[in-house]
């Protein structure tokens, strides 16, 4: 039952961000088809890119090898709310990160960059990887909660990344920073 309930977060966590990312990226390129061929090629590019990553990403899972790396996910996420139009700054961790961390970070900045492209009309993103004090503290960003604030219960993504983060030591929060920012931040014990 537990191995089932491994299988079934890490195949949401892999899959759901990841395809929503993608249609995000075949509808940008889908609009940019007649007046810039080439940036919809380019779009379409990493869309063919990012459906080879989860194909070989479900392998893993599906064996029991899924080991996410904070500094390619905090890229590619950056790579990507840059073509849908986001302008992002990533700060990096200034120490080497167990990878076990390292993997529920990275699962972290997959949903909550998932959540300010399906959620918000975000014009800027941060996403911030912070060591000090015996911690590390994820904080990502954006500027753009829409005027009605979003739903106060958190979505299927969210509290499976939850779970995941207490599950290590450590804790999740998020919420609305007037005037139209969010905030999403976690914070882990560095033993």
């Amino acid at each position: 039952m537990r191995e089932r309930m491994r299988f079934a977060r890490d195949l949401h966590d892999l899959l759901g961000p990841r395809l929503s990312a993608i249609t995000l990226q075949c509808e940008l390129a889908h609009r940019h088809l007649d007046r810039r061929p080439d940036t919809a090629r380019d779009q379409l590019a990493q869309a063919l890119a990012g459906l080879r990553d989860i194909v070989e990403e479900a392998r893993r899972v599906a064996h029991g090898y899924h080991c996410l790396s904070l500094e390619t996910e905090l890229a590619s996420n950056r790579e990507l709310l840059e073509s849908a139009g986001v302008e992002t700054e990533v700060t990096l961790p200034g120490a080497v990160l167990p990878a076990p961390l390292q993997a529920v970070l990275a699962t972290t900045v997959r949903e909550a960059v998932a959540n300010v492209l399906k959620h918000s009309r975000a014009r800027r993103c941060r996403l911030a990887v912070e060591t000090g004090n015996g911690a590390v503290r994820l904080s990502v960003t954006n500027d753009g909660v829409p005027r009605p604030a979003p739903p106060a219960a958190p979505g299927l993504g969210l509290r499976s990344l939850a779970e995941r983060v207490t599950a290590v030591g450590g804790t999740l929060a998020h919420t609305r920073v007037p005037p139209a920012h969010y905030l999403l931040q976690a914070r882990f014990p560095l033993r």
